[in-house]
C-alpha cells in the first residue's frame, strides 16, 4: 500500500498502532453520543417515565402504552414544613418555628349536679288561719294535710306547741302567746319526735295589730262625778271621754288617771296605753276641771310679717 511504502518495518507498526487506537477511539465516542443499542433515541429514565395504571377490563393492546414517556412539563411546587423541635429531614425549605410557653389556665373544679330533696313522707297543705295579730292571746290552730299519724307533733319555730291528732288529714295544734309578741313569720312543720317522720314547711304570718290614733292632752277631775280624759286625734280635734266609752269604733276606755289612760281592744283584747304628752316632762298635771290648750303648730317659717 502506498502508506507504507519507503517505510521500514518498525514505522510500519507505530502506523498501524496509530490506526488501531483511533478507531477504538470512535468507537467510544460514538457509544456515549447514540448508546449501546446504536439507536437514536436515549432510553427512558424512573425520571421521566409515568407509571400507567393497570386496568384488568383494559384491551389487550393497553399494555403496550405503560411505557411511554411523559415529556408533558410540570410545575415545581415547594412545600414549607414548621417542626417544633424535631429535625428538618431532607427538606431544604423546612425551617424551625419556636413556640410560645402556654399561659396555665386555672384549674375548674366541675360543679356536681345538685342533689334532689327527697319527698316528705308527710303532706302540709294548709293552716286556719293563716294570719293572726301579734299580741294577741293563746289561739288553735287547724292544720290539714296528709298521711298524719298519732305520733307527729306541730312545731312553730321549732318549738313544740300541744297537738291533737284529729285523722290522717286533719291536727288541731294550741299556739300559746309567748311565740307571737312581735310581727313577723313562724315557721311550722310537723314531724315525730324521732324525726323520721316529717312534712314540709307551712308559714303562719304575724301581723301588726290596730293601734289607737290618739294623744291624751287633759284630764278632768270633779267631786263626786267620774274623771275625764281629753283626747286629739290626727285631725287636731278634742274629744272627751270617760271610762266604758268606745273610741274609734273599737278601742273601749278602760281606765284614767292623771299619768294615762287605758284602751283595749273589744275584738283582739289587746291593751294600748296613750301617756299623757301635754307640758314638759314630769310637770303639775292639770286638776279640778282645768284642760291644758293643745300645743300651738311648729313655725313652718310661711307667717306674713
Amino acid at each position: 500500500m502506498a502508506l507504507f511504502e519507503g517505510k521500514t518495518p518498525a514505522e510500519r507498526n507505530k502506523t498501524i498502532a496509530a490506526l488501531a487506537f483511533g478507531l477504538v477511539a470512535l468507537v467510544l465516542l460514538g457509544r456515549m453520543f447514540f448508546g449501546s443499542s446504536g439507536s437514536g433515541t436515549p432510553p427512558p429514565t424512573n425520571a421521566n417515565r409515568r407509571p400507567a395504571a393497570r386496568n384488568a377490563n383494559a384491551a389487550p393492546g393497553a399494555a403496550q402504552q405503560d411505557d411511554r414517556i411523559d415529556t408533558a412539563p410540570r410545575p415545581v411546587v415547594y412545600e414549607r414544613v414548621v417542626y417544633d423541635g424535631g429535625e428538618a429531614g431532607r427538606n431544604i425549605f423546612a425551617f424551625f418555628a419556636r413556640l410560645q410557653p402556654s399561659v396555665a389556665l386555672p384549674a375548674v373544679s366541675p360543679t356536681p349536679p345538685p342533689t334532689p330533696t327527697p319527698t316528705p313522707p308527710l303532706a302540709l297543705a294548709s293552716l286556719t288561719p293563716s294570719n293572726v295579730y301579734a299580741q294577741t292571746g293563746d289561739f288553735s290552730l287547724k292544720l290539714s294535710g296528709d298521711k298524719f299519724t298519732p305520733a307527729v307533733r306541730v312545731y312553730v319555730d321549732n318549738q313544740e306547741v300541744p297537738t291533737q291528732f284529729g285523722g290522717p288529714q286533719e291536727l288541731t295544734a294550741t299556739v300559746p302567746s309567748a311565740l307571737i309578741t312581735a310581727p313577723g313569720t313562724r315557721q311550722l312543720t310537723v314531724h315525730t319526735p324521732d324525726g323520721v317522720l316529717y312534712s314540709n314547711q307551712a308559714t303562719l304570718n304575724v301581723m301588726q295589730p290596730p293601734v289607737p290614733t290618739y294623744t291624751y292632752i287633759g284630764f278632768i277631775s270633779r267631786p263626786r262625778s267620774s274623771e275625764t280624759a281629753v283626747l286629739k286625734d290626727q285631725k287636731n280635734e278634742l274629744l272627751s271621754v270617760q271610762r266604758n266609752d268606745i273610741v274609734g269604733g273599737r278601742f273601749q276606755v278602760t281606765v284614767i288617771t292623771a299619768r294615762s289612760v287605758e284602751l283595749q281592744d273589744k275584738d283582739l283584747k289587746i291593751k294600748h296605753t296613750l301617756p299623757y304628752v301635754a307640758g314638759a316632762p314630769g310637770g303639775p298635771v292639770p286638776r279640778g276641771g282645768a284642760i291644758p290648750p293643745p300645743q300651738p303648730p311648729a313655725d313652718d317659717g310661711d307667717d306674713e310679717p
